[in-house]
């Protein structure tokens, strides 16, 4: 009788300090999937404000092409108005440097426009469909419309004046134009291309 007491009570006093039950497999991955899903979420969220304010800073720039742009056509109305009043060589002597510093504007513009395209995929390669990226990225849709369209105005509008260049000697420089011109019609139109695929990847 003393023995199956004393067996009794060691069992009850093994039994107090037994260790807890352990979580089961799946109850330990789905804890892990929920851990990884918020943490995806708070990194989703700090993008998503970081990206915003970039967006907004993009449309502010290409709002400044934009008006570089237009600023070119009228330097470049004025520069035929003063090839076609040119009588003689010399008459004008700061006509050669302006002609080459509208070209070097014209390449400027372009160059510009390539770094704006690989901010704008790298912007667009974080972004995912979010309506608090809407507005900032219908901005940039509509600066990179607005600067596409002064662009083909421009680009037109040199094309025009490409024989005018020539005859007023200036060969060299028409085709400086000419080339520039064309890469700042490509770029124009690969901004607004990227515009349009990064608005329709945030919406929701």
């Amino acid at each position: 009788m003393v023995r199956a007491l004393s067996a009794a009570l060691m069992l009850c006093s093994a039994s107090s300090f037994a260790a807890p039950a352990l979580p089961s497999f799946e109850g330990s991955v789905a804890e892990i999937h929920a851990a990884v899903a918020s943490l995806r979420a708070a990194q989703i969220k700090k993008a998503t404000a970081d990206i915003g304010p970039q967006l907004n800073n993009m449309a502010w720039d290409l709002e400044r092409a934009d008006q570089d742009a237009s600023r070119m056509r009228n330097d470049l109305r004025w520069l035929q108005q003063r090839l076609r009043n040119l009588g003689q060589p010399g008459n004008d002597p700061t006509l050669r440097w302006d002609v080459q510093r509208m070209s070097q504007d014209l390449a400027r513009l372009a160059r510009d426009g390539q770094w704006r395209i690989q901010d704008l995929r790298n912007l667009s390669a974080q972004a995912g469909k979010d309506a608090n990226l809407v507005a900032p990225a219908s901005r940039v849709n509509d600066s990179a419309r607005r600067l596409r369209n002064d662009t083909n105005w421009l680009v037109s509008d040199m094309r025009f004046a490409y024989f005018d260049f020539l005859r007023a000697g200036f060969t060299f420089e028409a085709m400086d134009l000419d080339r520039n011109s064309r890469d700042l019609d490509s770029r124009s139109q690969e901004l607004q291309d990227e515009s349009d695929r990064l608005l329709t990847k945030v919406r929701p």
